[in-house]
């Protein structure tokens, strides 16, 4: 029994190793592919302008500053033209504004502490509307986007404040509300300040203007008279060689008939000899 347990098991440890030999070669294990790593940023991805040197870039920041400007200043003497041609117009509205807002303080002066004021201002507020909004339909005529001119918009406040808020801040200035009034004032001041100091500088471009044109058209007369004399000048010296090559080809001439007698008399006198 125990004798042929082992052959067994000798039989199956021969039949295990001839399997083992047999058997094909294991495959060669490889490394997991490693996943690809996004490249960082480069040094040449920075900012175009951070690579320039710093007089290049305030060469850069000169030429823009410098557009800027120019485009400024185009658009405020585009204004301030539109303006001087409509010079009359502004000049009358704004006078109108001032004399609206007088006739509103003198009322409040004059009716403070009496016991209609109130209605005395609406009934003077209702008789100055029909104007106001006439002189603010003129505007919206005179400059219908509100980018032609550089006060419409402040024309337009104005005549706002006078048909609407000026006289309710009157009638809460009455009821011991002082708040109101001092605010549309302060407004209407600043908006006034404005108008008249721009219409001042308008006056002056113009003068300006108007002496530069002057400048401009002298400085054009005299070079054209300059260049008529030029021109004078180059004719008289044309008339002038022109004679002088007249009066050489006269004298060539007469040389050549001087010589031609002169051998004549020659050839004369040699005959007469011989």
């Amino acid at each position: 029994m125990k004798r042929t347990t082992f052959l067994w098991v000798a039989s199956a440890m021969m039949v295990a190793a001839g399997c083992k030999e047999n058997a094909p070669p294991p495959k060669p294990q490889t490394a997991p592919a490693s996943r690809p790593v996004a490249a960082g940023p480069t040094a040449d991805a920075r900012r175009a302008d951070a690579r320039l040197g710093m007089m290049e870039r305030y060469a850069i920041w000169k030429a823009k500053r410098e557009a800027e400007e120019k485009a400024a200043a185009e658009a405020k003497s585009r204004l301030m033209q539109f303006d001087f041609s409509k010079l009359d117009k502004h000049q009358a509205l704004f006078a109108f504004e001032k004399e609206t807002r007088a006739a509103l303080d003198k009322a409040l002066v004059k009716l403070n502490g009496k016991l209609d004021a109130d209605d005395q201002i609406k009934k003077l507020a209702a008789s100055q509307q029909k104007s106001i909004e006439s002189q603010a339909d003129a505007i919206r005529a005179m400059d219908p986007t509100g980018t032609g001119s550089g006060i419409s918009k402040d024309h337009d406040v104005i005549l706002n404040l006078l048909v609407f808020e000026y006289p309710s801040a009157i009638i809460h200035f009455f009821r011991g509300q002082t708040k109101p009034l001092a605010e549309v004032r302060a407004e209407m001041d600043k908006r006034e300040e404005k108008i008249s100091a721009w219409l001042v500088e308008v006056q002056k471009y113009a003068k300006e203007e108007a002496e530069k044109g002057a400048k401009e058209e002298a400085e054009k007369g005299a070079k054209e008279e300059g260049a008529k004399e030029e021109a004078e000048k180059g004719a008289k010296e044309e008339v002038k060689e022109g004679a002088a090559k007249k009066g050489a080809k006269e004298g060539a001439k007469k040389g050549a008939k001087e010589g031609a007698k002169k051998g004549a008399a020659k050839k004369g006198a040699k005959e007469e000899v011989e």
